[in-house]
């Protein structure tokens, strides 16, 4: 019996240092494993800490091994799979561009305000939405312009932590 392929989001802590991501990523691809989306922000100036949020589709097992041979790279200092468990959240941010004759613009306007979606420029014949929510929705809002001629898109991809006080920490 084979295992499901399925998306997971794996949360790293990691030194922010020279070399840290190149680390990561080379891990997946020494493996064969493709990166979906990768995301990257500081997140203490004092520690010089790192968290990177990691998209990628797997089976339980394979991604298991991921967290596992994660957790053994010197710069990371924790690595834990996110979608596992219940209290988990994820927010994506994409900025999408339309351009076209009024009819379409009006359409798209009409497409956006459906999904609460914001906008952040009209300039000339185009209009640039701002789309934030799971990636699943972003991937709904844009299958729906798709048909209007989507002239730019620009994806985040997953910013992800768990609900309540549950925390991922070097501490941990």
């Amino acid at each position: 019996m084979t295992e499901e392929q399925k998306k997971h989001v794996i949360a790293v802590l990691v030194d922010n240092e020279f070399g840290a991501l190149a680390r990561i990523v080379e891990l997946f691809s020494a493996r064969g494993y493709n990166i979906e989306s990768l995301n990257v922000a500081p997140i203490d100036q004092e520690k010089k800490i790192s968290r990177i949020t990691i998209t990628t589709y797997g089976t339980d097992r394979t991604i298991d091994l991921i967290c596992k041979l994660l957790n053994k790279i010197v710069p990371v200092h924790r690595a834990v799979e996110l979608t596992r468990e219940k209290g988990y959240i994820e927010r994506e941010l994409a900025l999408v561009k339309i351009i076209g004759d009024e009819e379409k613009r009006q359409k798209a306007l009409e497409i956006a305000d459906k999904y609460r979606t914001s906008v952040v420029d009209i300039t000339g014949n185009s209009v640039v939405f701002e789309i934030i929510g799971t990636s699943k929705a972003v991937d709904e809002v844009l299958h729906n312009l798709e048909p209007l001629g989507l002239d730019g898109v620009s994806r985040t991809g997953a910013a992800a932590g768990f609900k309540g006080e549950k925390k991922l920490s070097t501490d941990d």
